[in-house]
């Protein structure tokens, strides 16, 4: 059977769509001979903001972002690498290409009024630094982003964070973005001046955008006037971590951070008292599994409310009741889950792969199976999901960097779930992305 090709847009082969905007639309796509896997952005904006703004400011607009994001080298800001037109005259440019975004990440969905999932304290921090450390490099070349959110914060496989979309960015003091009837970023995560006056801000807009974004991360909601004390709401943070969002989301720039380095200094100042709660700020439900059943093993091909309902998850992709594992070495690289039975190999590649070769992976481990107890194989998300307590990981064997693992579940034809033991929640990616892999065995 002849395989069928993909569409073109000019020299690039398109792999899916992403993502539609209101400007352009997003697709993975691979570079000519050498296949490298890249994000293309098209100029493909929706009929009613073509009306109001014109062809030919929107083009401006698209070919404004690009140079903006070529402007800059750093990394926490994505990469451009190519500009060109179709066959019919619209633009596109070549972006590095990355599976994961941080609005994924916390489960933000497009009613952002709802709750998303709140981050372990740690994590935020992590990312924290890194947003304001690209930013620092923004404001420095003149840029201010206006549209600081989670979903135009992607991470690298690295566990590295990217600023992207530059579409309302303001250069110099110049932006083609939209126009008197077009909103300027979000409304939940933009400054009150950036509302009223969008072209008159400056880098303090968006360290504000940066204060509402941890703050969600944190808590799962937007700040308001009566919620800004987090020691009130959990221990762990004290009243430095009251004062830092008090003044990151002041009204008014001037009481603000004045600066990304300000206000990353006074980032890292903030320590959690660990010794004060035991619990992260993980929702996760205080919810135990008393039968230690023995967790579903083959694999399924399942999407959306009867998935959850198989993983046992809340609409959140957090699991809703956990095993009380006991997890003693056997070896170098081998765990023994004494609740369970299961064999956990955590020797895997050091470096993440795609679901094939996680597969490949496991079926080398097989060639070289001595013969003793079951072969080994992809775990399943309810075995996966057995490395997990309310405050993390089940046991502090399995600490290590490798906390994005591949399941064997499917989703759909052209995805497959995962987990992430760092945050706490499972999902699903193409199975080009690349996770990593921790084989599994059953030993009743």
């Amino acid at each position: 059977m002849v395989k069928k090709k993909n569409k073109m847009i000019g020299r690039y082969e398109l792999i899916r769509k992403l993502g539609k905007g209101g400007m352009g639309s997003v697709y993975k796509a691979l570079a000519p001979v050498i296949n490298k896997v890249v994000a293309l952005k098209l100029l493909d904006p929706f009929e009613i903001l073509l009306d109001i703004v014109g062809h030919e400011k929107l083009y401006k607009t698209f070919l404004f972002e690009a140079e903006t994001m070529a402007a800059i080298s750093h990394p926490n800001v994505v990469n451009v690498w190519d500009f060109d037109e179709d066959e019919q005259g619209r633009p596109y440019f070549i972006m590095e290409y990355f599976c994961n975004n941080l609005g994924v990440m916390i489960g933000e969905e497009f009613e952002m009024e709802k709750p998303c999932r709140r981050s372990r304290p740690e994590m935020v921090l992590h990312y924290g630094r890194q947003l304001l450390q690209g930013l620092d490099c923004l404001h420095h070349h003149q840029i201010i982003h206006r549209d600081i959110k989670p979903y135009n914060l992607l991470i690298t496989d690295d566990n590295q964070l990217k600023i992207c979309d530059f579409g309302m960015a303001l250069r110099n003091g110049v932006s083609f973005a939209g126009g008197d009837m077009v909103q300027i970023g979000s409304p939940f995560y933009a400054a009150p001046e950036q509302q009223k006056a969008a072209d008159k801000v400056d880098g303090r807009a968006d360290l504000y955008s940066v204060g509402v974004l941890l703050y969600r991360m944190l808590t799962g909601g937007f700040p308001t006037m009566a919620n800004f004390s987090l020691s009130l709401i959990n221990p762990l943070f004290d009243h430095h971590w009251d004062q830092f969002f008090a003044k990151a989301l002041r009204l008014v720039p001037q009481q603000r951070f004045q600066t990304a380095t300000e206000m990353l200094f006074e980032l890292e100042a903030l320590q959690l008292h660990w010794h004060e709660q035991t619990a992260s700020m993980c929702p996760l439900r205080t919810i135990t599994n008393p039968q230690q059943e023995q967790p579903r093993s083959e694999p399924q091909n399942i999407c959306g409310r009867r998935a959850r309902q198989l993983f046992g998850l809340t609409e959140r992709y957090r699991p809703e009741s956990f095993t009380e594992s006991t997890f003693v070495a056997q070896g170098e690289n081998e765990l023994v889950d004494q609740a369970t039975g299961l064999r956990w190999q955590l020797g895997g590649p050091r470096y993440k792969v795609s679901l094939v070769d996680a597969h490949e992976f496991v079926r080398q481990l097989n060639d070289q199976h001595d013969g003793a107890g079951q072969p080994w194989r992809l775990p399943t998300i309810n075995e996966l999901l057995t490395l997990l307590e309310e405050d993390g990981l089940a046991s502090e064997l399995l600490a290590t960097r490798q906390r994005w693992l591949w399941s064997s579940d499917g989703h759909g034809r052209r995805d497959g779930w995962y987990i992430n033991l760092e945050m706490g929640f499972v999902g699903w990616q193409d199975v080009t992305c690349r996770n990593f892999v921790w084989a599994v065995s059953s030993e009743r």
